[in-house]
């Protein structure tokens, strides 16, 4: 697939087959994610690759963990840190449209999309990204890019993704079942998978603002059309 068709039609999928991902595809996945640039060529990242029964188990302890809390996420992110009000507004909008959206499928949206989340929306691989706990956050920026090289990656090679970021929450219990060392950071969860292309929600890309909204040149005159 071309880059540019790559980045254009990449979205967020919620439905994903149970069709399990060849090895030798999550491995061409993630040279392309140590290819991404990074500060002094350190390459601060770290993948842990999940599937197959141990994906199934930790997803299922998620679930019930978040459940036995009495967890609710903030959609309007009215709570926390506060946003500006051009990206609540923004934000708003997406959860009023991807509700909608659930509610057509006769399904209870605030069931359906925490729920999804911490079951890693049924995707056969999750590959956690990790960071050496005592880093400063501006190296978080080079996962960043590693990451999206992920989900380039891999819309290329036919499969659909999704970014989580909500599991952080129970970080230490992910990392004691899977064994990992307790230095170690999570920075994001990323669901790989066959897209379900039957499912409606999976057709559900957000809009994106204007350029206009976002960019301030200097130093370009402005061109006549």
């Amino acid at each position: 697939m071309d880059l540019w068709d790559a980045v254009r039609v990449r979205r967020s999928i919620r439905v994903f087959r149970p069709d399990p991902i060849p090895k030798s595809i999550i491995e061409k996945v993630l040279h392309a994610a140590i290819e991404a640039p990074s500060s002094s060529n350190m390459q601060p990242w770290e993948f842990v690759v999940v599937c197959g029964k141990e994906r199934e188990r930790l997803g299922k302890i998620l679930v019930e963990s978040f459940s036995s809390e009495g967890g609710d996420y903030d959609f309007g992110g009215d709570k926390g840190k506060p946003f500006p009000e051009r990206l609540l507004e923004r934000r708003r909008n997406f959860y009023d449209e991807l509700f909608r959206k659930v509610i057509e499928l006769a399904l209870e949206p605030k069931k359906f999309l925490q729920e999804g989340t911490y079951n890693f929306w049924g995707a056969p691989v999750i590959i956690f990204a990790f960071i050496d706990g005592g880093m400063e956050k501006r190296f978080l920026f080079d996962i960043g890019t590693s990451v999206e090289n992920i989900l380039l990656a891999s819309q290329a090679e036919g499969l659909g993704s999704h970014l989580i970021r909500l599991i952080v929450k129970f970080e230490d219990k992910i990392k004691n079942i899977l064994r990992l060392p307790s230095e170690k950071s999570l920075v994001i969860g990323i669901c790989l998978g066959y897209p379900d292309l039957s499912a409606r929600i999976n057709q559900y890309k957000p809009k994106r603002v204007d350029l206009d909204q976002l960019v301030t040149w200097i130093g370009y005159e402005k061109e006549e059309k």
